[in-house]
């Protein structure tokens, strides 16, 4: 057949070709498929036959239309493919099926086999590069909803993007399909496959519709940007509405923050990027278990019947949680982990699994993401990795449909039928706006204690972005649950709509921001600051945690007047040298003069700071200490740096032989160094925080003075009695007179 005479279609720079079995795209006069190019295939009684099989014939052809019959010599049906360009010259592509004798087809695909000098494949939003050995390979796509598909950026820059959008399968479900094919082939797939229902799976003689579709063929790259932004906004819209997907309402998910004791003391875990066993200067401090919160309230807005108990906010012993637990009425549970609580959580939980119920572990220690964990540890069915609010709800949904096979579950590590541990694709980060508001309406809300500048309490933690631009070594939650330097924000209005709420409706006195770093984006943050003051919302104080050199004295003002009452910035050491080592670079002289002024406006400030960063000496803890004498802030908070497994710092250690443990339950930050610092011994590092808590309480004693104390006295009798006080005050002076030179000024 001559190549003119088998065009059926041109527009501009676009022809196609039917030849051989085949429909080809030309662009500029560049093959832009593969053989067999556009393409149907269906399963029938589990044999795959496709329509390059078959003869074809040119039907009709216009200026702007053509219908090509496709005779299959596999089967008894004939296609008419009936192609349309439409005013915007986007090609509209149909199928009609004619079957001649009843015929059972139990799955059908419309692909194309496009050039494999694309290298990125397109699912809505999503995106990816196609690997460079070519084999048989699902491409990992997140969004099965999608309905569009394609391929952009060939390696000469000489093909345009492609792409085709679906309709969905009104019998049964739509999967979009994007993969890379055998060596003999090599090329790009991309289409649609639809498995129908089992009552539509048969066919009797007569015409169906198969398949219908709008290909396009993007010139202009911003073209194709913006059809992605609009199906973005589609599957936004999507994931917020309600889904009715589940089928058996009677599975229920008890989401579990154990208790975690050591000794009379309690252990902070779930919400904290700092897991740890509290030690004396927190008081009351709990942080709101943030992922179980919004997992929770995922669930329960997908008709799933999910609880939440916070054992650790109540301070719950661990032979109460044992006794109570069989008499809650659930049939999977979910629970988090972290490094230094890992080997306690693991005897909890050897010791629940009497009660024969399925367990998904979750947390930020990443032994846990190691198919070895599964392996070794029999009474943990599944394993979650990374931020899990979706993760969770993919296998619930399975479980509840009765499907055992949870490879299509991304970030799942679980067991297969014959008992082989499977870890799954990693779950690309998801867009924090389709999350529904954090569940509390059973929570122990007066139990999370955060109150940074003694904002009153009950106050209400809440988080306005997930993730850091920034690189610091040593932070776990930027590292471990968000895979790096990644920043997402949550619409504005969505975040003052959730502050209104738990002011006006549930009644908090104020509210703590408890992000990763919150003032990420100058007009972000005015735009909230103006969203607050338009609601009269300023009169509720808030806190944040901050970046101290990403301030301005506008942004500043602007927050004090919405309502800032204090802030928290981690400054981790005075010198620039160890604070740029460790990939904070965090501007030490623009941050002390914000610090300084927002002191000025009145903001209460919290300072954090860490000792054993590489290069730490004596000198160095002392420039720190007395940088935190000069600053003067509110409060302080001073502990020993904790290389946590899955962060650079732990690696680099690790790597130089200077991890000196893998006792994970000293990895606690407060009152060990599992590490070799670089300059000072063990011993020394672990009394640089000692001394440091040492000269600043001395600090505010002298500042308050004797009126102070004597106001500390009345508080302190208040609460634990005159005789309490009494005791208290005789322990305070016999510090001061007699053992406070023996602790003051020296490390």
């Amino acid at each position: 057949m001559e190549r003119n005479s088998s065009l059926f279609l041109r527009k501009d720079k676009v022809e196609f070709f039917c030849e051989d079995g085949h429909v080809k795209l030309f662009w500029a006069g560049r093959e832009a498929t593969v053989n067999p190019g556009f393409n149907i295939s269906m399963n029938t009684g589990g044999i795959w036959s496709d329509s390059s099989f078959g003869n074809w014939e040119i039907v009709e052809k216009g200026n702007d239309f053509a219908i090509i019959k496709n005779t299959w010599r596999q089967l008894p049906i004939n296609c008419l493919w009936k192609f349309r360009i439409d005013k915007d010259g986007h090609i509209l592509w149909t199928i009609d099926m004619e079957v001649e004798e009843f015929l059972e087809i139990d799955e059908r695909k419309a692909i194309i086999l496009t050039s494999p000098l694309y290298r990125t494949w397109i699912n809505a939003h999503e995106d990816g590069k196609f690997p460079q050995i070519i084999g048989w390979q699902d491409m990992p796509i997140e969004s099965f909803s999608s309905r569009l598909v394609g391929v952009r950026f060939s390696k000469d820059n000489l093909l345009p993007p492609l792409a085709l959008e679906f309709e969905e399968n009104k019998f049964g479900r739509t999967f979009p399909l994007v993969q890379n094919t055998s060596p003999d082939l090599g090329t790009h797939l991309i289409g649609v496959r639809f498995e129908d229902s089992a009552s539509k799976k048969s066919y009797k003689r007569g015409v169906y519709n198969y398949f219908s579709g709008k290909f396009y063929i993007f010139e202009n790259e911003q073209e194709l940007d913006k059809k992605i932004e609009e199906k973005r906004v589609v599957l936004l819209d999507s994931a917020r509405r309600k889904s009715k997907v589940c089928k058996n309402k009677s599975t229920r998910v008890l989401l579990v923050n154990m208790p975690w004791q050591r000794q009379n003391k309690y252990g902070v875990r779930a919400g904290s990027r700092w897991p740890h066993v509290k030690d004396e200067s927190e008081g009351k401090y709990m942080p709101f278990p943030f992922f179980l919160a919004y997992s929770a309230s995922l669930l329960r807005k997908n008709d799933i019947d999910a609880t939440v108990i916070d054992y650790a906010a109540e301070e719950t012993s661990e032979h109460i949680f044992l006794d109570n637990l069989p008499k809650i009425d659930f049939d999977i549970v979910v629970t988090e982990t972290s490094t230094p609580s890992f080997s306690y959580d693991m005897e909890l939980l050897r010791k629940i699994s009497v009660l024969d119920k399925p367990v998904v572990l979750c947390g930020s220690h990443p032994e846990i993401y190691k198919t070895q964990f599964l392996e070794k540890y029999d009474f943990i069915d599944f394993v979650i990795f990374g931020e899990y609010e979706f993760t969770l709800l993919e296998l619930m949904r399975s479980i509840i449909e009765g499907n055992n096979d949870f490879s299509h579950v991304n970030g799942l590590i679980w067991r297969d039928a014959k008992n082989n541990v499977i870890r799954n694709m990693p779950r690309k980060l998801i867009d924090i706006n389709t999350l529904p508001w954090p569940y509390r309406d059973t929570l122990p809300m007066e139990k999370y204690w955060d109150l940074p500048g003694d904002i009153p309490h009950p106050s209400v933690q809440m988080v306005a972005s997930r993730g850091c631009p920034f690189s610091c070594n040593f932070c776990l939650w930027p590292q471990i649950f968000f895979g790096g330097k990644t920043y997402r924000t949550r619409d504005i209005k969505d975040v003052v709509d959730e502050m209104e709420y738990l002011i006006k409706e549930k009644g908090f006195k104020s509210i703590y921001f408890d992000d990763d770093t919150f003032n990420v984006g100058k007009p972000r943050i005015m735009k909230m600051c103006d969203e607050i003051l338009k609601r009269n919302l300023n009169n509720v104080p808030w806190a944040v945690m901050a970046r101290a050199d990403l301030m301005d004295e506008e942004m500043l003002n602007a927050m004090k007047k919405a309502g800032l009452h204090a802030v928290k910035y981690g400054v981790e050491s005075a010198s620039q040298e160890l604070v740029n080592r460790c990939g904070k670079c965090l501007d030490l002289k623009k941050a002390g003069r914000m610090i300084k002024y927002t002191k000025s406006l009145g903001i209460k400030v919290h300072l954090t700071f860490s000792f054993g960063l590489e290069g730490e000496t004596k000198e160095t803890v002392k420039e720190t200490v007395d940088y935190a004498l000069k600053t003067d802030p509110e409060s302080v908070q001073f502990s020993i740096l904790t290389p946590f497994p899955g962060t650079a710092l732990f690696e680099e250690l690790d790597k130089s032989g200077r991890i000196l443990t893998k006792d994970w339950s000293l990895y606690d930050g407060h009152y060990n160094c599992i590490f070799q610092p670089d300059s000072l011994s063990q011993v020394e590092l672990e009394e640089s925080k000692k001394y440091a808590y040492r000269i600043w309480a001395d600090h505010k004693r002298k500042k308050r003075g004797v009126r102070g104390n004597l106001k500390r006295f009345s508080d302190y009798t208040k609460n634990h009695g005159f005789e309490g006080a009494l005791k208290k005050a005789s322990s305070y002076l016999n510090y001061v007179m007699f053992k406070r030179k023996r602790f003051i000024g020296k490390i």
